[in-house]
């Protein structure tokens, strides 16, 4: 009696048993990581029964986004690659690969807040109102004069986005932040650019995780600097670009402060973004601007 070859099942059959498809098979087989026997009598291709077990060890790999050219090396490798080495080495890539999701899904947190911020203060003139969410700023200095417009710090944001390589820093969206005394006297000139930042204790990217000593000074020879804005009270506005003179929304706050007897206690910050208000509207930008503000002070009966 003749043996029966291992190589008994044919491409559909493999296929409906591995719950795939004949390209899928084809693929593999074009790699070298998965190759049935071909019979010279009528051309079939056949698999074997362990061959079921290698697929699902390429599918599993190839579910954790594990290249075919990895696999490839480990199962041609031999003894030179040992499976308890193959595992590691795809391990610290899942959790680099979760490191940087991680940091993806805290950009679009962090976009998702500011844009809730922006709807509840349209509202059509400036307003203070509480905000709950703390938001970590980083901050560059200007070094262009003058500087009361976007374009006139043209070269200082671009310096601010070379410089931001810390993991969780956010190029988008920026803005430019005005000093709160020279505000309140008319001075609007803009002493940094900032990004939005998941949180004070960022690390250095490129040269591997630092500590925050060696960040701070990293930090300090940038001549950037981060800024923790806590939950409190704010004054908010949204100007768009259709609005007009920027000033006009300026003065506005000065009256709000006034009439409300607060104080500024923090920059005043101006945020540039895509008008998600009225996506439809000719002009395509706004500002929404936002400053830290004082309680408000009780007042006693004589």
């Amino acid at each position: 009696m003749r043996e029966k070859d291992e190589y008994c099942i044919t491409a559909g059959e493999f296929a409906k048993i591995c719950q795939t498809t004949r390209d899928t098979l084809r693929y593999y087989e074009r790699q070298g990581i998965l190759v049935p026997k071909k019979n010279p009598v009528n051309g079939y291709h056949y698999y074997s029964y362990t061959q079921i077990s290698s697929y699902y060890f390429i599918r599993t790999f190839r579910g954790l986004d594990c290249s075919v050219g990895d696999i490839r090396e480990y199962l041609l490798g031999g003894e030179e690659i040992r499976f308890d080495e193959f595992v590691e080495q795809q391990y610290e890539k899942l959790l680099y690969m979760r490191k940087e999701l991680d940091q993806k899904i805290g950009t679009i947190a962090g976009t998702r807040k500011i844009l809730d911020q922006i709807r509840i203060a349209d509202v059509g003139t400036p307003v203070i109102r509480k905000i709950e969410e703390p938001l970590s700023l980083v901050c560059t200095t200007v070094e262009s004069a003058p500087a009361l417009s976007f374009d006139e710090i043209e070269t200082d944001i671009r310096e601010h986005l070379k410089l931001c390589k810390c993991s969780g820093i956010q190029a988008f969206p920026m803005g430019a932040a005005m000093n709160k005394d020279a505000f309140m006297d008319g001075d609007y000139t803009y002493k940094n650019v900032f990004s939005i930042t998941e949180s004070e204790h960022m690390k250095m990217t490129g040269d591997g995780m630092v500590d925050m000593e060696e960040q701070d000074q990293w930090l300090d020879r940038q001549q950037m600097h981060i800024c923790n804005m806590k939950s409190g009270d704010y004054l908010v506005a949204v100007c768009r670009e259709s609005d007009g003179d920027i000033k006009a929304v300026y003065e506005a706050i000065k009256s709000v402060l006034k009439r409300e007897q607060r104080e500024l206690i923090s920059d005043v910050y101006s945020l540039s973004i895509v008008n998600v208000i009225d996506p439809h509207e000719e002009k395509k930008y706004l500002k929404y601007l936002f400053a830290a503000v004082s309680g408000k002070e009780k007042r006693t009966r004589g």
